[in-house]
């Protein structure tokens, strides 16, 4: 059996390695770097120095009429919520306590809203708002796209269902 796996996985480094062989545009190319060019290092984003906990997206001047007042306010809500760990607020920012209760493990971390990336309507009806997240949790930085689905009810009323 493990001369099996021999055969088979020396097969498959030859096959890799052909294919490859001739193909330059596989590889990535190397240019050369003028002496004179001073070039630094990308500041990171995660750096803990330059992290700040907040809402950095301003909702009311986004033109989009996905984003109606009730999907504002409860982004809003959510959002605040959040960044100042208030279970009571985050909790009314959901359609009801089911969805609230499965998203309570959010709650704890420090959180930075920088960017709207998205307004959209699903193919079930739902509008969904993509945003681009910060998230601090300990002495780990994330940079997460979240997703804020939102859903009519029999009422028409508007509601935060899940945070994808």
């Amino acid at each position: 059996m493990n001369k099996i796996a021999k055969v088979i996985a020396g097969s498959l480094t030859i096959g890799i390695l052909a294919g490859c062989a001739g193909n330059s545009d596989v590889l990535p190319k190397h240019t050369a770097i003028n002496q004179e060019t001073q070039t630094s290092a990308p500041q990171s984003s995660l750096d803990q120095g330059n992290f700040k906990t907040g809402i950095f997206i301003e909702l009311r001047d986004v033109n989009d009429t996905k984003l109606n007042e009730q999907i504002r306010n409860s982004l809003n809500a959510v959002m605040n919520a959040l960044v100042n760990n208030n279970e009571e607020e985050f909790r009314s920012a959901f359609a009801n306590n089911q969805s609230s209760d499965a998203h309570g493990f959010m709650l704890g971390k420090e959180y930075s809203f920088d960017k709207l990336n998205s307004v959209e309507e699903d193919s079930a009806g739902r509008t969904v708002v993509s945003l681009e997240v910060k998230v601090k949790d300990g002495s780990d930085i994330k940079v997460n796209n979240l997703s804020f689905y939102f859903v009519k009810d029999d009422t028409g009323k508007w509601g935060l269902r899940t945070i994808d």
